[in-house]
């Protein structure tokens, strides 16, 4: 079976998010139609997948006895680290890591770029699971509190 999750669920997912993000509201499948080019048959087998994610996606969807979906509620905040809009653990090692060999990269001292690569290199190895779990704690308190 062929994925359908980079080819249509994700830009239709992706559509909810920043329209959301952008006016307050959710746009009408018919709008996402119109966003994506998408014909209104992939939005609907779309939606239907999403409709089906735990930990909630959408806040709800609105559906009539046919299985339709005339309308999607908010985005989650699972629903916007799943496109990138929020921070996930994960991500953020990673963008430590980019940042450190970028760093290191427009470094002109020697001894510098090499402490850089070093960081870099332990942080990407082992150091990554430690620092992917210290980033969630701190996306914890930071949402949370402490």
């Amino acid at each position: 079976m062929e994925s359908t999750w980079e080819t249509r669920d994700l830009p239709v997912l992706q559509t909810i998010v920043r329209v959301h993000d952008e006016t307050g509201n959710t746009p009408d499948p018919s709008e996402i139609c119109k966003a994506l080019g998408f014909d209104d048959g992939d939005v609907q087998r779309a939606l239907r997948a999403l409709a089906q994610e735990e930990p909630p996606l959408v806040t709800k969807f609105q559906k009539v006895l046919t299985g339709r979906i005339l309308g999607v509620g908010a985005p989650t905040g699972h629903a916007r680290r799943m496109v990138g809009a929020w921070p996930t653990p994960d991500n953020l090692a990673d963008r430590i890591i980019a940042a450190l060999n970028q760093a290191a990269d427009n470094e002109p001292d020697e001894a510098k770029k090499s402490k850089l690569r070093r960081a870099a290199e332990a942080v990407a190895g082992v150091g990554r699971d430690v620092l992917t779990d210290v980033t969630a704690q701190v996306i914890t308190k930071g949402m949370y509190g402490s």
